[in-house]
Order: C-alpha cells, then structure tokens, then sequence
C-alpha cells in the first residue's frame, strides 16, 4: 500500500479576460493552485473570497491563498485591462448654415473605420436609413452619430447643430428724401440674408420695369425717377449670391416725386426811397416760402445777398442812394431746399438820388 505525505510547496498561476469595451465590467480572473494541502481559502483585494473573480472592471486585483494544513499564504497579483474611449465627434464639410434646398454634409472628424457601423440621430431619435459615416442634413436641428465597433463598443458624438435658412421679406418698408427725381428706400435687416432685390414701376403699369438686384445695405436710393409720378416698389431677401434661394415679394409700398415748383410771378420794386426799397411778387399755391437774392449791379457774382422769407414780400433797408440794383426770387416748395423753382428774370432799380441841380432858360 503506497502513499505519499502532503506536499506544502504551493504555487498559483491564473489566466484572466480583459474587459472587451471601455467602462465595462466583463473582465475575469481563473486562479489555480497547485502543491499544497488542497485546503485553501481565498482572500481578494476588493472583498472577495472565492477562488475565481467574475464581472470585473479594469483595475488590479490581489489574491492571498492561505493553506490551513500547511499554514502557509501565497499571493498573486492580477490587472483587468480595458480599450481606450472610444471617441466620436462630428463636423460640417462647409459652412453648417445653408440656404433652404441645400443641405449640409455631416462626417466624423477621425478616421472612420469599414469594420464599425453607424447611425446618425436627431430629435427624434434614430434617423432610417442614416447608417453610413456620413450624413446629408436638408432639416434644421441637432445631430449626432453612434459608432458600434465589431466587438459591440459603442459611442456617441455630441450633438452638431445645422441651420437651414428659408428667407421672409423685409419688414419695415419706408421711402423717405423724397425729391423731385430720386427717392430712398428704407426696410430692416434679415436674418442670414446675402443681399436684396428691389422691383419698381410706376402705378398703373402692368409690369415691374426696374430692377435693383444684389443690395447688402438696409436703404437705397434710385435717382432718374419723373417728377410728379406715384411708384410702387417691392422687396425681398436672398439667402445666397443667386436667386436660388429668395423670400416672396414683399408688400407694396408707394411714394410720390415732387411737383417742380414754379417760379413766382410780377416781381415789382415798390417804395423805393433813399435807402429802402419793398420786393413783392404773387404768392405761389403749395409754396413753403420764398428764396430771395440781391446786389449792385456793378458788383461781381459772388456779392450776391441771400435770404429766406416765408411771405410775398421783402424789405430791403441800409441801401447806399443814387445805387443801381438787381434782384431775383425762387419759391420754395421744401423746407429744406430740395424742390426750389428757378429764379425769376432781374428786376432792377435805382434808390433816389439827392444831386439836385438847377437849369435855366430865358426868352428876350
């Protein structure tokens, strides 16, 4: 009958799987020990006291084996392994705000492997169909992609907002310096608009017959207008360099050129005394006032005298006697100057003279 005394040289060997994705727990521990009594307890670094560890999460373990019939401990020191993060992020190829019928190309900002698979998100959640590296948005909102590697790893990118731009027509129309030939066209800015386009016509017309494309100002103004005329203009925002991607028309808006003023008439110099002379002239209908100009006959161009009065009549005073002058007058159907009439034709007096002389002549 043979038999063999119990051997208290102990030793441990494992063998372990590493956690298949970052952040997981699926890692495992397989311990073995050989050469001691076969009475064993187990004591891990994170509580444990079964032999073999299961559900593990990357880190490392310790394990200290203790044979009770040998009274001798073992330890053996064990560390869970994981993949780096799997990081997704996302960009635009081109700007991520485009005009409505255009779309913005979403794609991974790495490399993007053949082995992976891909969804794309949006607000709703899963979009069908989406399941490339890359993505076409023709939507305003906010997308992400998903990556799922072959061992089923998975992340996803951060949300990337994408605007997709539908023109309005301007608000706040208004004309305003409106003169006898030109006007100014006034409106408010829009959002993303690349520039605007302004259609005119005279009222009564059945077509627009002016154009003025590819403005990128809040005004304009159109000159070579007829005076007297009522125009009707409209306006709207493009969203790109073309007419590709524009606003309906806007309201209509009118205006109307002045009315050329006209001339006064029957400029008389009254009163003429020494030093005083009164201008009078008819009164225009619609005039604001009246531009009145004097000097010496014999003075240069430049000595005229100008003055404003918003009454048909003018008072000259101070004036040397014995003095030759000529005046003129405008009406003025403007404030401020932008629709004066021409000046009348000159007019031209002589203040008294004071020279007396005396002349005889006798019949014998």
């Amino acid at each position: 009958n043979v038999f063999t005394t119990i051997s208290c040289n102990m030793s441990l060997s494992t063998s372990q799987t590493n956690v298949v994705c970052n952040g997981g727990s699926d890692g495992s521990i397989d311990l073995s020990v050989s050469g001691g009594s076969g009475s064993y307890t187990y004591s891990w670094s994170n509580g444990a006291t079964t032999q073999d560890l299961t559900s593990l999460s990357a880190g490392t373990y310790t394990v200290t084996v203790t044979d009770a019939v040998c009274s001798i401990t073992s330890t053996s020191t064990v560390t869970i392994t994981e993949p780096a993060a799997l990081s997704v992020s996302v960009q635009s190829v081109g700007s991520s705000t485009v005009c409505s019928g255009s779309t913005v190309t979403l794609n991974m900002s790495t490399y993007a492997s053949p082995a992976n698979t891909y969804q794309w998100n949006d607000a709703n959640g899963p979009i069908s169909g989406a399941n490339t590296s890359s993505y076409d948005a023709s939507v305003s909102g906010t997308y992400s992609l998903t990556v799922t590697t072959p061992d089923g790893c998975t992340a996803t990118s951060s949300g990337f907002a994408v605007s997709i731009v539908s023109m309005t027509p301007p608000t706040g129309l208004s004309t305003s310096n409106i003169q006898l030939t030109k006007a100014t066209m006034n409106w408010s800015s829009v959002a993303n608009a690349h520039h605007y386009d302004i259609r005119m016509r005279a009222q009564g017309s059945s077509t627009w017959t002016i154009a003025i494309n590819n403005i990128t100002s809040t005004s304009q103004q159109k000159s070579n207008l007829t005076s007297s005329t009522t125009y009707e203009w409209q306006i709207r925002s493009a969203c790109s360099a073309g007419c590709s991607s524009v606003s309906a028309w806007s309201s209509t808006q009118t205006f109307t050129t002045l009315t050329p003023c006209t001339a006064p008439l029957n400029a008389t110099t009254a009163n003429i005394g020494l030093t005083s002379a009164d201008l009078t002239w008819d009164a225009v209908s619609g005039a604001w006032g009246y531009r009145v100009r004097y000097k010496q006959t014999s003075q240069p161009w430049s000595a005229w005298v100008y003055d404003t009065v918003t009454t048909n009549t003018y008072s000259l005073t101070g004036l040397p006697n014995s003095t030759y002058y000529h005046w003129q007058v405008a009406t003025m159907c403007e404030s401020n100057g932008n629709n004066n009439s021409s000046f009348t034709s000159y007019n031209v007096f002589t203040t008294i003279s004071c020279n007396m002389s005396l002349s005889t002549s006798q019949t014998n």
